[in-house]
């Protein structure tokens, strides 16, 4: 599920619609073919069933007239029927034909043997007991049919009431089985034309819609670019910055208080027999080295090494490497396939990612088990900093050094990144950024 999610993610909005339209236009197609296709089925069968029984209630019903009276009809009737279904002009199309009475009893069947055996009961009987014609296009079944399910060809089972003359007293039902191989050429012509009409109406709303959602995308997809140039632009000029303000602090503040402590070390023989002034000023050499030092680290974290010429394997290294001589902490680097080419705003923004990652697990994990992960599978590149220390809430904030993660979430998404952080209290903190390698301008090695 996670992985399908993953794909999802991957697509393009437009990716995304032309799949979801493809799935919903399509069960909809499939939705209406069917039913355009039954209702076509219906319309045949209904129009097919109705002329036979008008054809049937047209013929000669004298020889029925003794089914008022008895139960079974004399052999000169049954020669009357074979002679009728023989010589009239649909019995070219009409395979076998039986008559029951309303009590289900079969009083006339083309095959002698059937005469006198209970006709199943089934739907189509009982609604032609209630005057309707009914009619089913299917394969015959059962024991009552099994002369015609042994023709193997399509046909058409009609139920058709024969009504006592002059009344709507129904005195027998026709059961007649007609041949229907014409009847399925044309039906399967007709759903055929059905089906491509419903497929090419579907196409049609799929290429519209398309193109709709397409001139959209191609709308929102320029803009992207261009806020993504400009939040670029920003992230350089807030580098340049950075860089400047770094540069600044080393050779302003910094030499300042250098050489402050050196006019300092000119005065130390003066005080060797005061001890109290001499303590005092020991006092105030160490402040001015321990601000000396704060001055130096914040210029090296807002003014970082040049890292163009470096690959992103090393630059990662580095950064991994000051941590641990800056702090004196352990971290566990496992750093997998990397792209080969990779843009310098990434690896900046990839190396302060993990600049501040670190300082944040080392400020308020106090350096326990704190590792950096990096890999990537050909199309996304994953960076991720965790730490088992206490953890914390998001919602009370987790500032650090420099950026604070505020500024990390603008910086990573300013690139088309996307960046999360998972923290509870008592389970440590994970830090996870991740770029698609297309946008990072890399190749995979």
């Amino acid at each position: 599920m996670a992985n399908m999610r993953s794909r999802w993610d991957g697509l393009s909005l437009l990716q995304q619609f032309a799949l979801m339209a493809c799935i919903v236009v399509g069960a909809g197609m499939v939705v209406l073919g069917s039913f355009v296709s039954a209702a076509i089925e219906a319309h045949v069968v209904r129009n097919s069933a109705a002329a036979t029984a008008s054809y049937i209630n047209g013929l000669d019903r004298s020889y029925l007239r003794e089914l008022t009276n008895q139960s079974t009809l004399s052999e000169e009737s049954l020669r009357a029927l074979d002679n009728l279904f023989k010589d009239a002009e649909l019995a070219r199309q009409i395979v076998s034909v039986k008559i029951c009475l309303p009590d289900r009893r079969i009083v006339y069947s083309t095959s002698r043997d059937f005469i006198g055996k209970t006709f199943p009961v089934n739907a189509k009987l009982l609604k032609a007991l209630k005057g309707k014609v009914a009619a089913r296009f299917e394969s015959p079944k059962g024991e009552a049919d099994a002369v015609e399910s042994g023709l193997h060809v399509p046909l058409l089972e009609i139920y058709v009431p024969i009504h006592e003359n002059g009344s709507d007293n129904i005195v027998a039902v026709a059961q007649l089985f007609a041949d229907a191989a014409r009847l399925k050429a044309e039906l399967d012509g007709a759903r055929l034309e059905s089906w491509i009409a419903v497929c090419g109406v579907a196409l049609l709303q799929i290429i519209l819609l398309y193109g709709i959602v397409w001139r959209g995308n191609k709308t929102i997809e320029s803009q992207r670019a261009v806020l993504v140039d400009g939040r670029r632009a920003s992230v350089e000029m807030s580098e340049r910055f950075l860089h400047r303000v770094g540069a600044d602090l080393h050779d302003g503040p910094s030499q300042l208080v250098g050489l402050a402590l050196l006019r300092l070390d000119t005065l130390r023989p003066l005080l060797a027999g005061e001890p109290s002034k001499f303590e005092e000023f020991d006092k105030i050499r160490t402040v001015l080295q321990d601000c000396l030092r704060e001055i130096r680290h914040l210029s090296a974290g807002l003014a970082p090494p040049h890292l163009d010429s470096l690959a992103l394997r090393k630059v990662l290294e580095l950064a991994v490497r000051q941590h641990q001589q800056r702090t004196g902490s352990a971290v566990n680097a496992a750093i997998g396939k990397l792209p080969a080419n990779i843009s310098s705003l990434h690896k900046v923004c990839i190396y302060r990612f993990v600049q501040e990652g670190l300082n944040n697990a080392y400020r308020h994990a106090a350096g326990i088990g704190q590792t950096v992960h990096v890999a990537s599978d050909g199309r996304e590149l994953t960076v991720e900093v965790a730490d088992k220390g206490p953890g914390f809430s998001p919602s009370n904030g987790h500032g650090g050094d420099g950026l604070g993660l505020a500024g990390l979430r603008d910086r990573v998404e300013s690139l088309g990144g996307k960046f999360s952080l998972e923290a509870q209290l008592g389970r440590g903190t994970r830090l996870r950024a991740s770029f698609q390698v297309a946008d990072a301008g890399a190749k995979q090695t």
